[in-house]
């Protein structure tokens, strides 16, 4: 496993995720779960040709497991929970979408007939960025009109002034989507990044996130393969290692704070039961115990 950070070269762990929806689009292609069509484009020629067979993908699932236990079934849930926050958000009529680390979200492209009437802005690191752009430009796969991109390094720089080049309006709803990135964060990154949504002057905005909950370690053994991935992300994951956690228990405390108020929120098991069918549960098991999505909307402080 590489230890050159994210800034030196594209994420092993966006990589990994676009992997899991590939496989879950052979595996379930009439699912929500397998809804991602065009993860399979930003794969690596070699694992492309790898996922054609069944029995490796099973192996692989099989694999990822042993070393992050419920980490396949998560990325799955994930990526139903944002697809929906998404299509409720274009539905709507919100005008702006900021994808927040962007990795290879396909949403602009997978969806591009339904927000032609939204502003969609794609935030990450330049070096992921860039092989995103290329992955796309190899599959002739053309850039959406009303889509723009940035380069930021959360903890280095501010999100507003980078943002000021994108043509985002501060007046427009916004939907910010910020999808397996809190996590990686340092504690300033998160509080400057919520704080920023939090001043949106158009309060029907959102934003959608995911996040670990801090566990003690008489916590954790109690909570579905998270020493395991704690044994895993300390051998494996030097280059990403998570940094961030939150007291769930504090949650809406520390949205207030924030100037936030916590719309939904919800815990591993409400994950499995609110974004897997029966039959995905079945197939996939558990979701990893320390994972958490919340919806989250600014404080109009006229009614504070």
């Amino acid at each position: 496993m590489s230890t050159k950070s994210v800034e030196q070269q594209g994420s092993d762990t966006a990589i990994v995720a676009a992997g899991f929806r590939a496989v879950a689009h052979r595996d379930f292609p009439h699912s929500q779960c397998g809804a991602d069509n065009l993860a399979e484009t930003f794969l690596p020629p070699f694992q492309r040709f790898l996922i054609n067979s069944k029995i490796i993908r099973n192996l692989g699932v099989k694999r990822h497991n042993k070393f992050t236990p419920g980490g396949y079934a998560y990325v799955l849930a994930r990526t139903v929970f944002f697809d929906q926050v998404f299509l409720e958000a274009v539905k709507s009529g919100t005008k702006q979408i900021v994808i927040l680390g962007a990795g290879y979200d396909s949403r602009a492209y997978r969806f591009r007939s339904l927000c032609t009437d939204c502003k969609i802005i794609e935030l990450d690191v330049k070096t992921t960025q860039e092989e995103k752009k290329h992955c796309l430009e190899k599959a002739d796969i053309k850039l959406p009109p009303n889509i723009k991109f940035a380069a930021i390094n959360f903890n280095q720089q501010s999100l507003s002034e980078v943002l000021q080049d994108t043509g985002f309006d501060p007046h427009e709803s916004s939907l910010f989507l910020w999808e397996g990135v809190s996590m990686y964060l340092d504690e300033s990154a998160v509080d400057s990044t919520l704080q920023f949504v939090s001043n949106c002057q158009q309060k029907n905005s959102q934003i959608a996130f995911d996040y670990i909950a801090s566990l003690s370690p008489s916590q954790a053994h109690r909570h579905y393969g998270v020493n395991t991935w704690k044994d895993t992300w300390r051998k494996f994951r030097q280059a990403e290692p998570f940094t961030y956690t939150i007291n769930e228990n504090q949650l809406e405390s520390f949205l207030l704070e924030r100037n936030l108020t916590m719309e939904n929120h919800w815990l591993s098991e409400d994950i499995e039961n609110r974004f897997l069918t029966i039959e995905e549960k079945r197939d996939l098991g558990k979701v990893a115990g320390w994972f958490r999505f919340v919806v989250a909307t600014p404080i109009d402080p006229l009614i504070v």
